[in-house]
C-alpha cells in the first residue's frame, strides 16, 4: 500500500534516519533532524512538498518524495522526485517502479508541468519510466545524471489517490 508520510506519522523517525544514512554524502549539514524536520511540514493534501510511503501493514518498503530545491548543483530547477529509496531485501523488485510512478502522478496532480530528478546510480530506472537526460554533472564530488520529465495532468477516472 502506498500512503503519503503525513497519514502513517509512526514511519517518520525509521524513514528519517535511513535517509539520513543513504544521502548524508550528499547534502551539507543535512541528518536525520533535518529529514525529520522537512518530514513535518508536509500535508497529504495533494501539495508539495510530500513523501509516499509504501508499506504492508506496520512494516516499511520504501519511499519517495516530491519536493523543492532537491538539487544544490541546479537550484533552477523544480520539483523534484527524490529520495526514491527500498529497504535493501526489497530491492530489485516492482517496489521502485511502483513509487517512481506514484511520484509522477502526485506531481502531475499538483500540476507541475515537469519533474526533475538527479541520481548516483539508477539512470536506467528513471529513463524507463520516460525521464530523459538533462546533463550529468557533480554533487559534493559525486557525479550525478540529472533527469526530467514533463507531465501531463492527470485524468480524474485514473487517479486513484494515496490513503
Amino acid at each position: 500500500m502506498i500512503s503519503h508520510l503525513a497519514d502513517v506519522p509512526f514511519f517518520r523517525d525509521e524513514l528519517a534516519a535511513l535517509h539520513a544514512a543513504e544521502w548524508k554524502h550528499l547534502y551539507t549539514d543535512w541528518d536525520a533532524q533535518a529529514a525529520l524536520a522537512e518530514f513535518l511540514n508536509q500535508k497529504a493534501d495533494g501539495s508539495l512538498p510530500a513523501t509516499l510511503v509504501l508499506h504492508e501493514g506496520m512494516e516499511l518498503l520504501g519511499s519517495v518524495s516530491v519536493v523543492f530545491g532537491d538539487c544544490p548543483a541546479r537550484p533552477d530547477l523544480d520539483p523534484w522526485l527524490a529520495s526514491l529509496y527500498i529497504v535493501p531485501q526489497k530491492r530489485r523488485q516492482v517496489y521502485g517502479l511502483e513509487l517512481v510512478q506514484a511520484a509522477i502522478e502526485l506531481a502531475a496532480a499538483a500540476e507541475a508541468n515537469c519533474l526533475h530528478v538527479f541520481t548516483e546510480s539508477a539512470q536506467k530506472l528513471f529513463q524507463s519510466c520516460g525521464f530523459e537526460i538533462l546533463e550529468c554533472t557533480m554533487l559534493q564530488d559525486v557525479p550525478i545524471s540529472v533527469l526530467f520529465r514533463t507531465l501531463q495532468k492527470p485524468d480524474p477516472q485514473r487517479h486513484e489517490g494515496y490513503s
